[in-house]
């Protein structure tokens, strides 16, 4: 691995646990600073750090480099239709009631551009940087650092308690190898969003029923297992997807 590579990673790395652990702190440390605002910028920084690192590295358009730039495919259907599917098993299999904010398209709205500015950043950009490791490694390391990037986030901007925080880091890992997946077969990081937005809400809305986390993660691993499989008989899709040019 370069040593060019490595920087990169470094300073992406720098820059967004840096803003996002640095807006908790001066939330817990000044609790007068409006938190929304502060959850905001948090979300952004995988964004604001992908954008700053592609201007001084690369000199490609940001918005092709970050599969931002392809059109609708069939795998935005795929996108749509797995979040649906989770859906259906759980509430065929429970009486699930949601909150009043999961039936606000709003909610929803937020949800997913915060979502976008995060794909953006992590497999848009950073996951390419992973250019000598295979698929499953570098999502799945991909996966970690999403995970415990986003602790201080949970527990400051959410109240999140230690339980909250291990099923969140299990979720971002077992979402991980999908979602790097859908983002290489559609080329888009919208693709990509609109399947973890949908993932995300039903993974919230099982999180007060036991049972039904145990069900969502059953439903990730089988996910994970037609992603194995795909992988396996079609590995350029990944490889030509996330090479850097």
């Amino acid at each position: 691995m370069s040593a060019f590579e490595q920087r990169t990673k470094r300073l992406f790395l720098f820059i967004v646990f840096g803003i996002a652990w640095g807006c908790a702190a001066l939330a817990l440390a000044v609790p007068q600073t409006p938190v929304l605002y502060l959850a905001i910028f948090a979300a952004a920084s995988p964004l604001f750090a992908a954008y700053m690192l592609h201007l001084s590295n690369y000199t490609d358009s940001f918005f092709t480099h970050v599969f931002l730039s392809g059109k609708p495919n069939v795998w935005w259907i795929v996108a749509v239709f797995v979040p649906l599917f989770f859906c259906f098993v759980l509430l065929s299999s429970f009486m699930l009631i949601a909150p009043a904010l999961m039936t606000n398209p709003f909610i929803w709205l937020l949800v997913f551009l915060a979502v976008l500015l995060q794909e953006i950043g992590w497999r848009g950009f950073f996951q390419k940087e992973f250019t000598r490791l295979p698929f499953w490694q570098s999502s799945l390391i991909v996966g970690a650092i999403i995970a415990c990037w986003h602790i201080p986030v949970i527990l400051v901007f959410f109240q999140g308690s230690d339980w909250h925080v291990l099923l969140l880091a299990a979720y971002f890992l077992l979402a991980s190898a999908p979602l790097s997946f859908l983002t290489a077969t559609s080329k888009s990081s919208i693709a990509a969003a609109l399947m973890q937005t949908g993932l995300f809400m039903v993974f919230l809305l099982s999180v007060p029923y036991p049972q039904a986390v145990i069900v969502v993660f059953a439903l990730l691993l089988m996910l994970n297992g037609l992603v194995m499989l795909a992988n396996a008989v079609y590995p350029s899709l990944y490889r030509n997807a996330f090479v850097v040019k």
